[in-house]
């Protein structure tokens, strides 16, 4: 072998070394599970997720990020869980312009919120983390009577839909905003879910903190209603704004998760979910009580069961939990549209509502409530 031989052959394999060296170090990095716009992230197992930080179900971007944070972890139970148990770490990714978080790799149950926040740390927006594992919302929908929706079958935020168990309660709503507020973890009584974060006082509704601009920056804080309007969002007055959630579109301040959307509310002219379902526009008598709930399966669909739990509320005067183990809300996307009444459409159901008999458990179909009262959310599929 001559010396131009030797040379050319080291130089080679010394390429070769270099070549295998350098894959060695940039081995590709697991791929995130991407994510669709919504204000809700359904998480059914372990691993890494991305998704663009845009409003809701849009396509606006929410502004210029410089962090995120996650704000609070519950299991909706007594114990309170560690921090990182639900969503171990949140970053946002400035070449790819998307926010990513993990999971423990031992997935546990539970709800979180993701926040992104500007240089000075102003909460631009911030979406629901919804980790029920194995859980498939398509499988176990519930097609209710007289094609008027599938719905999910448990409450938004739930880990379960056992009736009886805590966990079936899921998680409260003021009407016309995005983020959650815990519910109880007792099925009998009024004692708020244990959670990472020291939640802070409710605020009264007034010209700073009654807007929608508030409300987006201060997800965790209850704005509590004056009596005006009855609403968290300030006018001055009775009459109030409708567009927040709407009945013939999912707006971005719908909290409902990719492919869901909140159902449709009573009207003169229309049941509803609940009215359209069971043929009846106000109310049903006779479902039997089953733990702190009901099962109305035969009155909204086929379903067994079809499981509403008795979840109570918040107040919208003080924030305060009430009503669990007696009676339930559940918000639709329908305003009252009649200007001289600024409530918003539920069904309502529990022990102490019905007013026409004493004794009889009732389901009031279509019923006004207080657009700051928080009650629970059931969504129904997209079209």
């Amino acid at each position: 072998m001559n010396k131009q031989t030797f040379l050319t052959l080291a130089v080679l394999a010394t390429v070769s070394v270099a070549l295998v060296s350098c894959h060695k170090q940039h081995e590709p990095a697991e791929l995130d599970t991407p994510l669709g716009p919504a204000n809700c992230f359904i998480i059914s197992a372990p691993g890494s997720y991305a998704f663009r930080p845009v409003k809701g179900n849009s396509t606006e971007a929410v502004g210029p990020i410089a962090s995120t944070e996650v704000l609070w972890e519950s299991f909706g139970t007594s114990v309170a869980p560690s921090k990182g148990a639900i969503v171990a770490e949140s970053a946002y990714n400035t070449i790819s312009n998307v926010i990513r978080f993990k999971t423990p790799a031992a997935l546990k149950n539970g709800n979180a919120v993701i926040a992104a926040k500007d240089a000075s740390g102003n909460i631009l927006w911030s979406w629901h983390v919804w980790v029920c594992e194995g859980w498939d919302p398509e499988k176990t929908a519930q097609a209710y009577y007289n094609n008027v929706g599938t719905m999910m079958d448990r409450n938004l935020g739930a880990t379960s839909a056992t009736p009886g168990e805590v966990e079936s309660f899921g998680l409260l709503y003021q009407w016309g905003r995005k983020d959650p507020f815990l519910g109880s973890c007792d099925v009998s009584a009024r004692v708020e879910a244990a959670s990472t974060l020291q939640w802070p006082e409710p605020v009264y509704s007034d010209p700073e903190t009654g807007t929608i601009a508030y409300a987006i920056a201060h997800p965790t804080t209850y704005i509590a209603s004056v009596e005006d309007s009855y609403d968290w969002y300030y006018t001055g007055e009775y009459n109030t704004d409708n567009t927040r959630w709407q009945p013939d579109k999912k707006t971005i301040y719908d909290p409902c998760p990719e492919g869901w959307r909140l159902p449709k509310g009573a009207t003169q002219t229309d049941g509803g979910v609940w009215g359209g379902a069971c043929g009846k526009t106000f109310e049903i008598y006779g479902p039997d009580i089953q733990y702190p709930g009901l099962n109305l399966t035969k009155f909204f669909g086929d379903s067994d069961p079809i499981w509403y739990p008795f979840a109570g509320f918040r107040s919208d005067v003080t924030g305060l939990l009430g009503g669990v183990g007696d009676n339930a809300g559940v918000w639709s996307s329908t305003a009252d549209l009649d200007e001289s009444d600024a409530n918003a459409k539920v069904m309502a159901m529990g022990l102490d509502i019905s007013y026409t008999s004493q004794g009889n458990i009732m389901v009031l179909t279509v019923m006004d409530y207080f657009r700051a009262v928080g009650h629970s959310v059931r969504c129904v599929k997209e079209n």
